[in-house]
């Protein structure tokens, strides 16, 4: 075996030097990333925790973290998307929910109302998001009491969907409330993140 000359040592200490760098860097760049990460998660706790709802918020958001990060409006935006996608899948679970079912007329009126208050809702909750994405200039005051009004009003319209069915005590009522209660929860936490950022 041929010892190793000057030069083939030089190298090697080289290509060693060049490793560990490689190594130091990738490992100070996970801890950013865990650090980054932990913030991010923190925030979008500390924020939830003004609202009603808060391990509902947490569990919904958290997972939207890199996107987030610290940003209250891309938070806001987050839990208007998550509202809008539960209140559409919700019409669409109340209207298979009725659909081939031999109700009364009272049942039949109070889900047909149901999917009224809901289209309303989506509808409400969509006008939100296109106002939240055009949100600078002057007419920002004005632009965000459109966004809190039209999510409050969605919200009323999703506590007035169980209105007509309080009286029933069926399982209908159970399940459909259950859809209800759960879209609910979600305007309500983007309303309570919409109203923190109008206030700050």
């Amino acid at each position: 075996m041929q010892p190793f000359t000057s030069s083939m040592l030089t190298l090697l200490a080289i290509i060693l030097s060049h490793n560990f760098t490689i190594i130091f860097a990738t490992s100070r760049l996970q801890s950013q990333n865990d650090f980054d990460s932990n913030s991010n998660t923190d925030f979008i706790k500390a924020s939830c925790e003004a609202t009603k709802y808060a391990d509902l918020c947490v569990k919904t958001l958290s997972p939207y973290a890199t996107t987030i990060q610290t940003n209250q409006m891309a938070l806001a935006n987050a839990a208007l998307t998550a509202s809008f996608k539960s209140a559409k899948s919700t019409s669409k679970s109340v209207r298979e929910l009725s659909k081939g079912r031999d109700m009364s007329m009272k049942d039949g009126q109070a889900v047909s109302d149901c999917l009224e208050n809901m289209s309303d809702s989506v509808d409400e909750i969509k006008k939100s998001m296109v106002e939240m994405k055009d949100l600078e200039g002057p007419e920002f005051e004005e632009k965000m009491g459109n966004v809190k009004t039209w999510v409050s009003a969605a919200l009323t319209d999703e506590d007035t969907c169980m209105d007509g069915f309080e009286e029933d005590v069926g399982k209908m009522k159970e399940t459909i409330r259950g859809y209800i209660v759960n879209v609910a929860e979600l305007t309500s936490i983007a309303l309570s993140l919409i109203t923190n950022i109008s206030s700050t």
